[in-house]
């Protein structure tokens, strides 16, 4: 066990709550901003912009922070350009695959039905717009605060399995308070996704497998959904539930196991802060 002084535990709390704080203040923002440029009417080129400004924000407040304890990025489990594009990847496909399977069974056994209402031309830009945009609006600023930041800062003074709880936990905190999670579905759904990625980053020590999972996970939800008019879907939620969250999840925790079978659940990996 390892043991943690009185000041790095303070100063590492500090650190982790004002990241959490300025976070959700940069949501706030970037709220206020959607709804000047977009309002009620989705609108395909704002929603790049408000993308691109979070992606901007979180990225400086981590620099700033990073700066001032004298740490490097790696440190958050970023590595070269080669390793994240294929760790990205591996996350991307660790998703993709096993949903791709679960919902020809879905469509197969008649528990979801999907009609496309739309060209596949049309279709494709779309998907590829959503995906540009969920990666820099969702899973690129998100990943990198909690499953990078947050989570190594915890991993700091807790075991793995201990951190992926708390990160959980302050994942919801920050959902609840920027108004994503707005009905029970959501409350159920927040917690547990962030376990899940929690998890994927505990076991490979990089953010990048776990935004990989999380831009091929929403971009679907997203692009299926009703404001994209692509799509008439009949039983969805048992499509997103045994499709898009359960096998993806199963076989992704099972596959990055056995790549990486010597983790330590229960390692402490302490950081050196500076008085």
């Amino acid at each position: 066990m390892v043991k943690v002084s009185p000041f790095i535990l303070r100063s590492i709390w500090l650190r982790i709550l004002v990241v959490l704080a300025l976070s959700i203040v940069i949501w706030w923002f970037i709220a206020y901003l959607n709804g000047l440029l977009i309002g009620e009417e989705y609108s395909r080129a704002s929603h790049f912009i408000i993308a691109v400004m979070t992606t901007i924000l979180t990225m400086f407040l981590l620099q700033t922070t990073l700066k001032i304890d004298k740490i490097q990025w790696k440190h958050l489990g970023h590595r070269t350009f080669k390793k994240n594009i294929s760790s990205f990847s591996l996350g991307f496909s660790l998703w993709l695959i096993p949903a791709a399977m679960g919902t020809i069974i879905c469509l197969v056994l008649g528990w979801s039905e999907i009609i496309l209402n739309t060209t596949i031309n049309n279709l494709l830009f779309s998907i590829l717009i959503l995906f540009i945009t969920v990666f820099l609006i969702e899973a690129l600023p998100e990943e990198f605060i909690f499953r990078g930041y947050i989570y190594r800062y915890l991993n700091g003074v807790f075991p793995h399995w201990v951190t992926i709880l708390l990160q959980s936990l302050m994942f919801s905190l920050f959902a609840f308070s920027i108004g994503a999670m707005y009905s029970v579905e959501q409350l159920q759904f927040t917690p547990g996704f962030a376990i899940i990625l929690g998890v994927f980053r505990s076991i490979s020590g990089t953010m990048w497998i776990s935004i990989g999972f999380h831009v091929g996970m929403m971009t679907a939800t997203q692009i299926l959904g009703p404001v994209h008019g692509h799509f008439e879907v009949n039983g969805m939620m048992t499509l997103q539930f045994f499709a898009f969250i359960l096998l993806p999840s199963i076989v992704g925790a099972t596959v990055l196991s056995f790549i990486y079978h010597n983790h330590n659940w229960g390692k402490i990996e302490p950081l050196e802060l500076h008085k």
